[in-house]
């Protein structure tokens, strides 16, 4: 059995170094057990870690819990995803009601404990607290049409909610580095080409990614991850600061491979690579497909093995197993 522990693998990967195998992780929520306390969500993860043995933790609150402080609100039901009860934003005018909130709100000292938690169950497994763009979080205030129509009906009250929301998330940040290895810092929906065109995505996207990302800096393993089709992956890649690793779904259209995100960004690792098709299917054989053909396109090295994105919370655990067994040398 290798002596390496997760950490040194993901370490090593991310120099590039070679390894006995590529570390491998996957992601995925935890409905409704996210939303009944810190130590419900932490036991959760850390068996679900312990149960695949994951090289890395990327810790998943709940997916609204960044609008929570501003009275964004859903119901938990069953094993579904929530429901959304209301918005915090109900109207144009609502933007600005939006200010800086600070560290003590619920939603992120529930945040913070439960990296807290985490970190001591599982002290050599490098830890990521998941952040979104300040525009994602527009998006959970008021829902993407409001957004799309305000940015260009009411652009200076948006610019000033974006303000107060990025300063808050720096705070958050700089807390949560404190903790955890890095930020899985996420784009969501708002980097895709076919949502923003270059003019607006230079105007009220990127000068607040990298405001947060900036908070973040000096940690050793921050993530960006890019969300979706068609998503602005190799610009991202090479722009934003402050970054050992990029995600993405390679099998999106639209989207760069790895080989060719290999090609334009050699010195960042690349993650992902196993598809949400896989993961699913009846059979294993596309999910050790997906990583033979990852090992052929990167060599096994700077590449983190992942899904896309969170994964589906019904994947086949025989699936993902099958994934990792297929990576070893």
């Amino acid at each position: 059995m290798s002596t390496i522990t997760a950490r040194e693998r993901v370490t090593g990967a991310v120099r590039g170094a070679v390894l006995d195998r590529p570390p491998f992780s996957v992601w995925r929520h935890f409905y409704p057990t996210e939303n009944e306390g810190p130590a419900a969500l932490v036991a959760a993860t850390v068996e679900w870690t312990t149960r695949f043995g994951l090289d890395l933790v990327k810790y998943n609150p709940r997916a609204q819990y960044h609008a929570e402080p501003w009275g964004t609100r859903y119901r938990y039901g069953g094993a579904e995803p929530p429901t959304l009860e209301r918005y915090a934003v109900t109207s144009a005018d609502g933007w600005q009601q939006i200010r800086r909130k600070g560290l003590a709100e619920p939603a992120f000292t529930e945040l913070l404990d439960g990296l807290r938690a985490v970190r001591r169950r599982l002290p050599d497994v490098p830890l990521l607290a998941t952040v979104f763009t300040p525009l994602g979080v527009c998006e959970r205030l008021a829902g993407r049409e409001r957004v799309r129509t305000d940015l260009r009906g009411r652009p200076d009250d948006v610019l000033g909610a974006l303000d107060a929301i990025a300063d808050t998330f720096c705070d958050v940040v700089r807390a949560c580095c404190d903790v955890a290895d890095g930020i899985f810092y996420a784009t969501t929906s708002w980097a895709q080409r076919d949502l923003l065109d270059d003019a607006l995505f230079e105007r009220f996207a990127r000068p607040y990614d990298l405001r947060v990302l900036n908070a973040a800096a000096g940690a050793p393993l921050n993530l960006l991850h890019i969300c979706g089709p068609r998503a602005r992956v190799l610009d991202l890649a090479v722009a934003y600061p402050g970054v050992a690793a990029v995600s993405w779904d390679p099998h999106l259209d639209g989207n760069p491979s790895l080989g060719a995100f290999r090609a334009a960004v050699p010195e960042r690792a690349a993650v992902g690579g196993i598809s949400n098709r896989a993961l699913l299917a009846s059979d294993p054989s596309d999910a050790r497909a997906d990583a033979a053909s990852g090992l052929a396109a990167t060599g096994g090295r700077r590449w983190i093995v992942a899904g896309g994105c969170t994964i589906p919370p019904e994947s086949r655990p025989a699936n993902i197993a099958a994934a990792q067994a297929a990576l070893l040398r």
